[in-house]
Protein backbone atom coordinates (compact mmCIF):
# COMPACT_ATOMS: atom_id res chain seq x y z
CA UNK A 1 0.00 0.00 0.00
CA UNK A 2 1.46 3.85 -0.68
CA UNK A 3 0.44 5.94 2.16
CA UNK A 4 3.20 8.40 1.31
CA UNK A 5 1.94 11.58 -0.59
CA UNK A 6 -1.85 10.23 -1.25
CA UNK A 7 -3.83 13.07 -1.52
CA UNK A 8 -7.43 13.02 -0.03
CA UNK A 9 -10.17 14.79 -0.89
CA UNK A 10 -13.05 13.89 1.01
CA UNK A 11 -15.23 15.95 4.14
CA UNK A 12 -13.01 15.29 6.96
CA UNK A 13 -15.96 16.49 9.55
CA UNK A 14 -17.31 14.21 12.02
CA UNK A 15 -19.80 11.72 10.88
CA UNK A 16 -22.75 10.83 12.77
CA UNK A 17 -23.33 6.84 12.44
CA UNK A 18 -25.76 4.87 13.83
CA UNK A 19 -25.31 0.96 13.88
CA UNK A 20 -27.91 -1.59 15.05
CA UNK A 21 -27.21 -4.70 16.33
CA UNK A 22 -29.09 -7.47 17.59
CA UNK A 23 -27.52 -10.10 20.26
CA UNK A 24 -29.36 -13.21 21.61
CA UNK A 25 -27.76 -14.07 24.92
CA UNK A 26 -28.26 -17.84 27.01
CA UNK A 27 -28.27 -18.26 30.41
CA UNK A 28 -27.87 -21.02 32.36
CA UNK A 29 -28.60 -21.82 35.94
CA UNK A 30 -30.03 -19.33 38.31
CA UNK A 31 -30.60 -15.94 37.00
CA UNK A 32 -28.62 -13.11 38.67
CA UNK A 33 -27.39 -9.65 38.51
CA UNK A 34 -23.77 -11.12 38.56
CA UNK A 35 -24.48 -13.67 36.43
CA UNK A 36 -25.83 -11.59 34.04
CA UNK A 37 -22.90 -9.39 34.05
CA UNK A 38 -20.53 -11.66 33.41
CA UNK A 39 -22.15 -13.43 30.31
CA UNK A 40 -22.45 -9.98 28.84
CA UNK A 41 -18.89 -9.62 29.83
CA UNK A 42 -18.26 -12.76 28.31
CA UNK A 43 -20.37 -11.85 24.88
CA UNK A 44 -18.24 -8.94 24.58
CA UNK A 45 -21.43 -6.98 22.87
CA UNK A 46 -18.99 -4.06 22.88
CA UNK A 47 -16.67 -5.94 20.08
CA UNK A 48 -20.02 -6.19 17.99
CA UNK A 49 -20.97 -2.93 18.35
CA UNK A 50 -17.71 -1.84 17.64
CA UNK A 51 -17.28 -3.79 14.58
CA UNK A 52 -20.50 -2.57 13.29
CA UNK A 53 -20.01 1.26 12.94
CA UNK A 54 -16.53 0.59 11.81
CA UNK A 55 -17.85 -1.76 9.10
CA UNK A 56 -20.75 1.27 8.30
CA UNK A 57 -18.25 4.32 8.87
CA UNK A 58 -16.30 2.89 5.89
CA UNK A 59 -19.25 1.83 3.85
CA UNK A 60 -20.16 6.08 3.89
CA UNK A 61 -16.32 6.86 3.93
CA UNK A 62 -15.71 4.48 0.51
CA UNK A 63 -19.10 5.71 -0.84
CA UNK A 64 -18.29 9.39 -0.39
CA UNK A 65 -15.09 8.77 -2.17
CA UNK A 66 -15.68 6.49 -4.99
CA UNK A 67 -19.40 7.10 -5.27
CA UNK A 68 -21.85 4.13 -4.80
CA UNK A 69 -20.92 0.22 -5.29
CA UNK A 70 -21.34 -0.44 -9.10
CA UNK A 71 -21.94 3.14 -10.20
CA UNK A 72 -21.34 4.40 -13.80
CA UNK A 73 -20.16 7.21 -12.84
CA UNK A 74 -16.91 8.48 -15.34
CA UNK A 75 -13.92 10.30 -14.04
CA UNK A 76 -13.98 9.36 -10.15
CA UNK A 77 -10.91 10.65 -8.66
CA UNK A 78 -10.45 7.51 -6.40
CA UNK A 79 -11.87 3.73 -7.55
CA UNK A 80 -12.49 0.85 -5.34
CA UNK A 81 -8.93 -1.53 -5.53
CA UNK A 82 -10.01 -4.60 -3.06
CA UNK A 83 -10.11 -5.51 -0.20
CA UNK A 84 -7.36 -6.99 2.74
CA UNK A 85 -7.52 -8.20 6.20
CA UNK A 86 -6.25 -6.19 8.85
CA UNK A 87 -6.45 -7.60 12.69
CA UNK A 88 -6.14 -4.64 15.39
CA UNK A 89 -5.90 -4.91 18.81
CA UNK A 90 -7.91 -3.28 20.69
CA UNK A 91 -9.41 -3.45 24.79
CA UNK A 92 -12.53 -5.46 23.19
CA UNK A 93 -9.82 -7.90 22.13
CA UNK A 94 -8.67 -8.65 18.36
CA UNK A 95 -10.84 -6.72 15.68
CA UNK A 96 -10.89 -8.77 12.52
CA UNK A 97 -11.90 -6.24 9.52
CA UNK A 98 -12.14 -6.84 5.56
CA UNK A 99 -10.82 -3.23 4.93
CA UNK A 100 -11.71 -1.54 1.78
CA UNK A 101 -8.75 -0.81 -0.72
CA UNK A 102 -9.09 2.54 -2.98
CA UNK A 103 -6.87 4.12 -5.70
CA UNK A 104 -5.96 7.10 -6.14
CA UNK A 105 -6.30 8.10 -10.14
CA UNK A 106 -4.21 11.05 -10.15
CA UNK A 107 -0.99 9.38 -8.52
CA UNK A 108 -1.92 5.59 -9.04
CA UNK A 109 -1.34 5.53 -5.61
CA UNK A 110 -3.65 2.50 -3.23
CA UNK A 111 -4.52 3.31 0.56
CA UNK A 112 -6.77 1.83 2.45
CA UNK A 113 -10.15 5.26 3.52
CA UNK A 114 -11.05 3.71 6.53
CA UNK A 115 -7.63 3.00 8.37
CA UNK A 116 -5.83 6.44 6.75
CA UNK A 117 -9.46 8.03 8.74
CA UNK A 118 -9.14 6.10 12.00
CA UNK A 119 -5.41 7.19 12.19
CA UNK A 120 -4.35 4.01 12.38
CA UNK A 121 -0.19 3.88 11.09
CA UNK A 122 0.40 0.83 8.50
CA UNK A 123 2.00 -2.31 10.14
CA UNK A 124 0.78 -1.48 13.41
CA UNK A 125 -1.82 -3.61 15.36
CA UNK A 126 -2.16 -2.34 18.30
CA UNK A 127 -4.81 0.35 19.12
CA UNK A 128 -3.85 3.02 21.47
CA UNK A 129 -7.61 3.07 23.49
CA UNK A 130 -6.49 2.49 26.74
CA UNK A 131 -3.87 5.17 27.19
CA UNK A 132 -5.81 6.82 30.42
CA UNK A 133 -6.15 3.71 31.72
CA UNK A 134 -2.70 2.91 31.16
CA UNK A 135 -1.27 5.94 32.75
CA UNK A 136 -3.05 6.02 35.61
CA UNK A 137 -2.74 2.17 36.69
CA UNK A 138 1.03 3.56 36.52
CA UNK A 139 0.71 5.88 38.78
CA UNK A 140 -0.42 2.94 41.82
CA UNK A 141 0.98 -0.35 40.38
CA UNK A 142 4.83 -0.67 39.16
CA UNK A 143 5.13 -0.80 34.86
CA UNK A 144 4.91 -4.69 34.87
CA UNK A 145 2.23 -4.85 37.47
CA UNK A 146 0.39 -2.02 35.10
CA UNK A 147 0.94 -4.69 31.94
CA UNK A 148 -0.80 -8.09 34.43
CA UNK A 149 -3.33 -5.58 35.53
CA UNK A 150 -4.28 -4.22 31.89
CA UNK A 151 -4.58 -7.83 30.39
CA UNK A 152 -6.43 -9.29 33.06
CA UNK A 153 -9.34 -6.78 32.79
CA UNK A 154 -9.72 -6.45 29.22
CA UNK A 155 -8.58 -8.26 26.51
CA UNK A 156 -6.29 -5.91 25.57
CA UNK A 157 -2.36 -6.91 24.61
CA UNK A 158 0.49 -4.37 25.78
CA UNK A 159 3.71 -4.24 27.38
CA UNK A 160 5.81 -1.66 30.19
CA UNK A 161 7.56 0.05 27.42
CA UNK A 162 4.05 0.80 25.81
CA UNK A 163 2.31 1.45 29.59
CA UNK A 164 5.83 3.71 30.11
CA UNK A 165 5.18 5.58 26.60
CA UNK A 166 1.62 6.21 27.76
CA UNK A 167 2.68 7.43 31.09
CA UNK A 168 4.82 10.40 29.04
CA UNK A 169 2.17 11.23 27.15
CA UNK A 170 -0.47 11.41 29.73
CA UNK A 171 1.99 13.52 32.34
CA UNK A 172 2.92 15.75 29.76
CA UNK A 173 -0.05 16.91 28.94
CA UNK A 174 -1.63 16.92 32.75
CA UNK A 175 2.12 18.98 33.38
CA UNK A 176 0.71 21.88 30.89
CA UNK A 177 -2.81 21.71 32.21
CA UNK A 178 -2.13 22.07 35.88
CA UNK A 179 0.82 25.11 35.24
CA UNK A 180 -1.99 26.95 33.46
CA UNK A 181 -4.14 25.94 36.11
CA UNK A 182 -2.27 27.39 38.67
CA UNK A 183 -3.78 30.33 41.14
CA UNK A 184 -1.81 33.87 41.59
CA UNK A 185 -3.20 34.05 45.56
CA UNK A 186 -3.63 31.32 48.15
CA UNK A 187 -3.95 31.20 52.05
CA UNK A 188 -1.42 29.12 52.87
CA UNK A 189 1.95 27.74 51.15
CA UNK A 190 3.67 24.73 51.98
CA UNK A 191 7.34 23.08 50.64
CA UNK A 192 8.76 20.08 50.68
CA UNK A 193 11.16 17.70 49.00
CA UNK A 194 12.53 14.04 48.90
CA UNK A 195 14.84 11.99 46.83
CA UNK A 196 14.87 9.04 44.74
CA UNK A 197 16.77 6.40 42.94
CA UNK A 198 18.11 8.54 39.76
CA UNK A 199 20.06 6.60 36.55
CA UNK A 200 23.32 6.00 36.73
CA UNK A 201 23.65 5.50 40.19
CA UNK A 202 22.90 9.10 41.11
CA UNK A 203 20.07 10.91 43.22
CA UNK A 204 16.59 12.77 41.66
CA UNK A 205 15.88 15.32 44.09
CA UNK A 206 11.79 16.44 43.84
CA UNK A 207 10.55 19.32 44.93
CA UNK A 208 7.01 20.38 45.53
CA UNK A 209 5.35 23.02 46.49
CA UNK A 210 1.48 23.35 47.59
CA UNK A 211 -1.35 25.43 48.32
CA UNK A 212 -4.55 25.67 49.85
CA UNK A 213 -7.18 28.05 50.44
CA UNK A 214 -8.96 28.57 53.84
CA UNK A 215 -12.04 29.04 53.34
CA UNK A 216 -12.62 26.38 50.52
CA UNK A 217 -10.02 24.21 51.76
CA UNK A 218 -8.95 23.15 48.21
CA UNK A 219 -5.32 22.15 47.40
CA UNK A 220 -3.31 23.22 44.55
CA UNK A 221 -0.52 21.67 43.20
CA UNK A 222 2.13 25.13 42.79
CA UNK A 223 5.35 23.59 41.31
CA UNK A 224 6.43 20.40 40.59
CA UNK A 225 10.11 20.01 39.52
CA UNK A 226 12.72 17.83 39.22
CA UNK A 227 16.30 18.13 39.42
CA UNK A 228 15.87 21.97 39.94
CA UNK A 229 17.43 23.77 43.53
CA UNK A 230 15.13 25.35 45.39
CA UNK A 231 15.93 29.44 44.19
CA UNK A 232 14.88 27.81 40.85
CA UNK A 233 11.78 26.11 41.62
CA UNK A 234 10.96 29.97 43.55
CA UNK A 235 11.82 32.12 40.71
CA UNK A 236 9.17 29.88 38.19
CA UNK A 237 6.74 30.42 41.21
CA UNK A 238 3.96 32.98 40.03
CA UNK A 239 1.92 32.23 42.95
CA UNK A 240 1.95 34.66 46.48
CA UNK A 241 0.41 33.30 49.75
CA UNK A 242 -0.27 34.92 52.93
CA UNK A 243 1.77 32.15 54.83
CA UNK A 244 4.51 29.28 54.19
CA UNK A 245 4.46 26.48 56.28
CA UNK A 246 7.75 24.43 56.04
CA UNK A 247 10.11 22.52 57.66
CA UNK A 248 13.57 23.00 58.94
CA UNK A 249 15.14 22.96 55.19
CA UNK A 250 17.32 25.89 55.57
CA UNK A 251 17.37 26.28 51.20
CA UNK A 252 14.13 26.00 50.79
CA UNK A 253 13.18 28.28 53.70
CA UNK A 254 14.99 30.67 52.25
CA UNK A 255 13.90 30.55 48.90
CA UNK A 256 10.16 30.44 48.90
CA UNK A 257 9.58 33.12 51.90
CA UNK A 258 10.03 35.98 49.38
CA UNK A 259 6.67 34.50 48.15
CA UNK A 260 4.58 34.75 51.44
CA UNK A 261 3.82 37.43 53.79
CA UNK A 262 4.94 34.97 57.06
CA UNK A 263 6.40 32.73 57.70
CA UNK A 264 5.81 29.48 60.37
CA UNK A 265 7.93 26.54 61.21
CA UNK A 266 6.03 23.09 61.61
CA UNK A 267 6.25 22.65 65.19
CA UNK A 268 7.26 18.82 65.07
CA UNK A 269 9.69 19.45 62.72
CA UNK A 270 11.59 21.96 64.95
CA UNK A 271 11.54 19.21 67.81
CA UNK A 272 13.05 16.72 65.16
CA UNK A 273 15.86 19.18 63.95
CA UNK A 274 16.76 20.02 67.89
CA UNK A 275 16.82 16.89 68.36
CA UNK A 276 19.09 15.85 65.42
CA UNK A 277 21.62 18.46 66.89
CA UNK A 278 21.71 16.88 70.34
CA UNK A 279 22.59 13.65 68.47
CA UNK A 280 25.38 15.07 66.42
CA UNK A 281 26.34 16.83 69.90
CA UNK A 282 27.03 12.94 71.14
CA UNK A 283 24.22 13.67 73.60
CA UNK A 284 23.01 10.18 75.28
CA UNK A 285 19.48 9.01 74.11
CA UNK A 286 18.09 9.23 77.86
CA UNK A 287 19.64 13.35 78.31
CA UNK A 288 17.88 14.32 74.72
CA UNK A 289 14.64 12.82 75.56
CA UNK A 290 14.57 15.03 78.16
CA UNK A 291 15.45 18.47 76.66
CA UNK A 292 13.28 17.50 73.92
CA UNK A 293 10.64 16.76 76.25
CA UNK A 294 11.01 20.03 77.55
CA UNK A 295 10.85 21.64 74.10
CA UNK A 296 7.36 20.08 73.23
CA UNK A 297 6.04 20.41 76.44
CA UNK A 298 6.96 24.43 75.82
CA UNK A 299 5.26 24.32 72.82
CA UNK A 300 2.46 22.32 73.42
CA UNK A 301 1.06 24.75 75.77
CA UNK A 302 1.33 27.50 73.56
CA UNK A 303 -0.90 25.57 70.90
CA UNK A 304 -3.55 24.85 73.83
CA UNK A 305 -3.63 28.53 74.35
CA UNK A 306 -4.29 29.28 71.10
CA UNK A 307 -7.23 26.79 70.51
CA UNK A 308 -8.71 28.21 74.06
CA UNK A 309 -8.20 31.94 73.05
CA UNK A 310 -9.68 31.54 69.17
CA UNK A 311 -12.80 30.80 71.33
CA UNK A 312 -12.93 33.07 74.38
CA UNK A 313 -11.12 36.06 72.32
CA UNK A 314 -8.86 36.68 75.25
CA UNK A 315 -6.27 38.32 73.30
CA UNK A 316 -4.72 39.68 76.13
CA UNK A 317 -3.97 36.49 77.70
CA UNK A 318 -2.85 34.84 74.36
CA UNK A 319 -0.29 38.00 74.13
CA UNK A 320 0.99 36.89 77.77
CA UNK A 321 1.34 33.41 76.87
CA UNK A 322 3.64 34.23 73.81
CA UNK A 323 5.89 36.30 75.34
CA UNK A 324 6.27 33.52 77.90
CA UNK A 325 6.87 30.88 75.20
CA UNK A 326 9.67 33.22 74.01
CA UNK A 327 11.03 33.49 77.73
CA UNK A 328 10.86 29.71 78.18
CA UNK A 329 12.59 28.93 75.07
CA UNK A 330 15.25 31.71 75.32
CA UNK A 331 16.00 29.96 79.28
CA UNK A 332 16.40 26.59 77.11
CA UNK A 333 18.30 28.19 74.92
CA UNK A 334 20.64 29.42 77.45
CA UNK A 335 21.11 26.08 79.72
CA UNK A 336 21.98 24.17 76.76
CA UNK A 337 24.33 26.95 75.68
CA UNK A 338 26.18 26.63 79.32
CA UNK A 339 26.32 22.78 78.91
CA UNK A 340 28.09 23.33 75.39
CA UNK A 341 25.56 22.29 73.21
CA UNK A 342 25.76 25.83 70.90
CA UNK A 343 24.53 24.51 67.72
CA UNK A 344 20.73 23.15 69.05
CA UNK A 345 21.03 26.17 71.36
CA UNK A 346 21.42 28.57 68.12
CA UNK A 347 18.78 26.76 66.42
CA UNK A 348 16.28 27.30 69.44
CA UNK A 349 17.42 30.77 69.31
CA UNK A 350 16.73 31.17 65.61
CA UNK A 351 13.58 29.39 65.34
CA UNK A 352 11.83 30.70 68.30
CA UNK A 353 9.98 33.64 66.69
CA UNK A 354 8.92 31.18 63.80
CA UNK A 355 7.55 28.69 65.78
CA UNK A 356 4.79 31.14 67.36
CA UNK A 357 3.45 32.87 64.31
CA UNK A 358 0.60 30.96 64.44
CA UNK A 359 -0.38 32.30 67.90
CA UNK A 360 0.35 35.78 66.67
CA UNK A 361 -1.79 35.48 63.64
CA UNK A 362 -4.39 33.95 66.02
CA UNK A 363 -4.44 37.51 67.58
CA UNK A 364 -5.96 38.64 64.71
CA UNK A 365 -8.59 36.05 64.28
CA UNK A 366 -6.56 34.10 61.75
CA UNK A 367 -6.79 30.10 62.02
CA UNK A 368 -3.41 29.13 60.60
CA UNK A 369 -1.70 25.68 60.58
CA UNK A 370 1.01 25.41 62.83
CA UNK A 371 2.30 21.43 60.86
CA UNK A 372 3.01 20.81 57.37
CA UNK A 373 1.16 17.30 57.87
CA UNK A 374 -0.82 18.41 54.89
CA UNK A 375 2.29 18.15 52.64
CA UNK A 376 3.76 15.28 53.98
CA UNK A 377 0.68 13.39 53.77
CA UNK A 378 1.41 14.44 49.81
CA UNK A 379 5.08 13.46 50.07
CA UNK A 380 4.08 9.57 51.43
CA UNK A 381 2.08 9.81 48.10
CA UNK A 382 5.24 10.12 46.26
CA UNK A 383 7.60 7.92 48.67
CA UNK A 384 4.60 4.80 48.16
CA UNK A 385 5.29 4.90 44.58
CA UNK A 386 8.78 5.86 43.50
CA UNK A 387 11.35 5.59 46.17
CA UNK A 388 11.78 1.67 45.98
CA UNK A 389 15.27 0.79 45.85
CA UNK A 390 15.57 -1.21 43.10
CA UNK A 391 13.68 2.05 41.46
CA UNK A 392 15.92 4.28 38.63
CA UNK A 393 14.41 7.28 37.15
CA UNK A 394 15.49 9.63 34.59
CA UNK A 395 14.17 13.19 35.11
CA UNK A 396 11.68 13.65 32.50
CA UNK A 397 10.30 9.80 33.56
CA UNK A 398 9.67 10.63 36.72
CA UNK A 399 8.55 14.25 36.78
CA UNK A 400 5.53 12.96 33.82
CA UNK A 401 4.67 10.02 36.44
CA UNK A 402 4.37 12.47 39.16
CA UNK A 403 2.13 15.20 37.57
CA UNK A 404 -0.41 12.50 37.12
CA UNK A 405 -0.10 11.15 40.69
CA UNK A 406 0.07 14.63 42.45
CA UNK A 407 -2.60 16.30 40.40
CA UNK A 408 -5.15 13.45 40.99
CA UNK A 409 -4.13 13.69 44.75
CA UNK A 410 -4.33 17.51 45.51
CA UNK A 411 -7.28 18.96 43.12
CA UNK A 412 -10.00 16.14 41.57
CA UNK A 413 -11.79 18.85 40.09
CA UNK A 414 -8.84 19.85 37.63
CA UNK A 415 -8.02 16.14 37.44
CA UNK A 416 -11.16 15.24 35.91
CA UNK A 417 -11.24 18.24 33.45
CA UNK A 418 -8.23 17.52 32.24
CA UNK A 419 -8.72 13.71 31.40
CA UNK A 420 -12.12 14.47 30.48
CA UNK A 421 -10.43 16.94 27.57
CA UNK A 422 -7.56 14.67 26.54
CA UNK A 423 -9.41 12.58 23.87
CA UNK A 424 -12.67 15.12 23.48
CA UNK A 425 -11.08 16.26 19.79
CA UNK A 426 -10.82 12.89 18.85
CA UNK A 427 -13.93 11.35 19.68
CA UNK A 428 -16.61 10.66 17.21
CA UNK A 429 -20.37 10.60 17.39
CA UNK A 430 -22.01 7.31 17.37
CA UNK A 431 -25.45 6.73 17.81
CA UNK A 432 -26.24 2.91 19.05
CA UNK A 433 -29.47 0.87 19.16
CA UNK A 434 -29.63 -2.65 20.09
CA UNK A 435 -31.86 -4.50 19.08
Amino acid sequence: MDWIGTPLRYPTKKVNTIVSVQATIEINGDISLSSLSRKLDHTNINKQILEAALNKHQEELTDRLCGERYSRVENRPFKRAGTTRRTLVTRHGNLTLRVIKVRSAETGGIFTPLLLDLGVEPRRRIVDDLVLESAEAATLLTYRDTVKVIESLTEAQTSRHRVHRYVQKVGSYVGEGRRKAVPAKVDVMYGDGTKTHGLGGGKNEVNVVLGRDGDTGCKHLLSLEVNKAWPMVAEGLTTKASLLVSDADRPMRNALRCKADSYQLCVNHAVKEAGNHLWRAGLPKAERRLILGRLRLILRILRSSVKKHLVDKDYGRLRWRISWTLDELAGLADELAAQGLVYTAGFIRRSANYVVTYARLALRDLRVPYTNNLIERLMGEVAKRVKNRWMHWSTAGLENLLNILLVRYCDGNLYSSLMGNFYKDEEPVIFVRVA
